[in-house]
This record gives structure tokens, C-alpha cells and sequence, in this order.
């Protein structure tokens, strides 16, 4: 059957990667950008698949609108959403200013839930349809200098998995994607940190430092290919059933069998020995 998916933040990474993947499995995309004048790479390698780019900046209620009535005037139905958009935010909880956090939960939380939540009437009527949030290994374990995010992050869970109970009477599926570090813009291009974290005199730069060191590590040869979190969007966008959390990558699976099953004492010595300098 062909599905018809709407994905946030497909300008690059697991967005534009699912929004290519689920297209070729035979849906036909509304494909999200926050700047609709950057869609002409997406356009290039989607061909002929059907994906069809759309004006979304996930924190405009406009927008919002707008898609969710075209795409019903359309194609008179939302099988999926997949709730990809999100920023990043590196800096020690202290050094973080005001706006910078009410920006990543504008973002990562609010944007989600009001998307959801204008997409779930249609949904509802229909009794079936699938809700894929991305969300982070951050959502389940909090590391130093990421603060802000993984809070975000965590926040995205508590409502995913509230949200899973009180839709599924209706037919909808609601899952959690929640990869580690993999080759996309956010450890690049898209990389953030807090205004203040390089401040002079800071008590935390040499701690910034070490782990942007860390995070550089982690772009050149430890991050996995982001196709195959786009593989499992794809999956998730077309299941009638499939569990909550799905944990995508080697060192995100480690790091949650530690936090649900090994002694927070080892966890936090492992966290230290990693993220503070020498």
C-alpha cells in the first residue's frame, strides 16, 4: 500500500536519508525543510521518487498548519510522521544562557508535540497511523556537556511513551528511535555549542575542550552510517506494530545496558574517565 509520510528536517542526515529510503519503498513523502530554498539536493537525488519538498520550519505554527491541510486536500490521509527535525546544544548546564535553552526545547519538545498533535485528528479518524520520534541515546543517558540536549531529549521520551498509551486505542503506533553518534551533520556542519562555552577564565574549558577532542574522535571513525537509522525510520513509518525504544548503534546499546543494568558507580567512573582532561 502506498503510504503517505510526512518527515521533519530533511535538509540532510537521517531526515533526507528516510525521506530517499521510505520513497523508494513506494510512499509518496511531504519531506519537511526549515528553508525550502535548500531542497534542491534532495531534489536531485530523489529523481523520480515521490518526495515532494515542503516549507516546514517545525517552530512556526504557520507551517505547520499549512502541511498538515495540504497534505489531506491531497492525499486525503497521514499514514506517518516522523518527527526528525532537532538541534544540539554543547555547554556545561552552568555556562548555558536563557534563550539557548528555551531554543533546543522549542525545538526538540514543543515543535514535536504541536506537529503531533495536528497530525493526530486525521490519524485517529482513519484508526491507523504511525508517529516515529527521533530521539537520542541522550534521551536515556546524560552526558557532560550536553546537558541541555539530553534534558530535551529525556523530555521527548516521558511524552513519546505517555503518547504511545493514550493513541494506541485508536490505532496509532508511536515508537522511539534513539541512536548514538553516527556520521551526520551534528557532529559537523550542524555541530553547536553555548555562546559562553569558550568564555575566558571559564572553570569549564579545559572540560570543553576534551570533549570537543571527543566529539572530532567520534566524526572521523567512530560514528556508523546514517542509512541505517534511516532503514529503521522507514520500517517504523510502514509498522502496524513494533515495541517503543529502538537503540540504534553498538556504543548506544552498551551505554544502556550499563545505565538499566550495571551499578551507577561504574557508570560514572567510565563517563569520567572519558570526558575529563588529564
Amino acid at each position: 500500500m502506498n503510504k503517505t509520510v510526512l518527515i521533519t528536517g530533511c535538509r540532510s542526515g537521517f531526515g533526507k536519508l528516510a525521506a530517499l529510503e521510505c520513497a523508494r519503498r513506494g510512499n509518496t513523502v511531504y519531506a519537511g525543510l526549515r528553508d525550502l530554498s535548500t531542497a534542491d539536493p534532495l531534489i536531485a537525488e530523489a529523481g523520480d521518487l515521490p518526495v515532494i519538498p515542503v516549507q516546514l520550519d517545525v517552530t512556526s505554527a504557520a507551517d505547520r498548519e499549512q502541511v498538515v491541510a495540504r497534505i489531506l486536500a491531497e492525499r486525503g490521509r497521514i499514514d506517518a510522521l516522523v518527527n526528525n527535525a532537532g538541534v544540539a546544544l554543547g555547554g556545561y548546564v552552568e555556562q548555558v544562557d536563557e534563550d539557548e535553552v528555551r531554543r533546543v526545547f522549542e525545538v526538540n519538545v514543543i515543535a514535536v508535540w504541536a506537529l503531533t498533535k495536528a497530525v493526530l485528528p486525521a490519524m485517529r479518524q482513519q484508526r491507523a497511523g504511525s508517529v516515529v520520534m527521533v530521539g537520542s541515546v541522550s534521551g536515556r543517558l546524560a552526558l557532560p556537556g550536553l546537558g541541555i540536549y539530553a534534558a530535551s531529549k529525556h523530555a521527548l521520551e516521558g511524552m513519546s511513551e505517555a503518547l504511545r498509551h493514550e493513541v494506541a486505542p485508536f490505532g496509532v503506533l508511536v515508537t522511539l528511535v534513539e541512536p548514538g553518534p553516527y556520521k551526520t551533520d551534528i557532529l559537523g556542519r550542524n555541530r553547536t555549542l553555548s555562546r559562553n562555552a569558550g568564555a575566558e577564565g571559564s572553570p569549564y574549558a579545559a572540560y570543553t575542550a576534551k570533549a570537543e577532542q571527543l566529539f572530532d574522535t567520534i566524526a572521523e571513525s567512530g560514528a556508523g552510517d546514517p542509512q541505517d537509522v534511516a532503514n529503521k525510520i522507514a520500517d517504523l513509518a510502514q509498522a502496524s506494530s513494533a515495541g517503543l525504544r529502538h537503540p540504534m548503534g553498538g556504543s548506544a546499546r552498551v551505554r544502556i545496558l550499563m545505565k538499566d543494568h550495571g551499578p551507577f558507580a561504574l557508570l560514572e567512573w567510565a563517563i569520567g574517565k572519558a570526558t575529563r582532561p588529564a
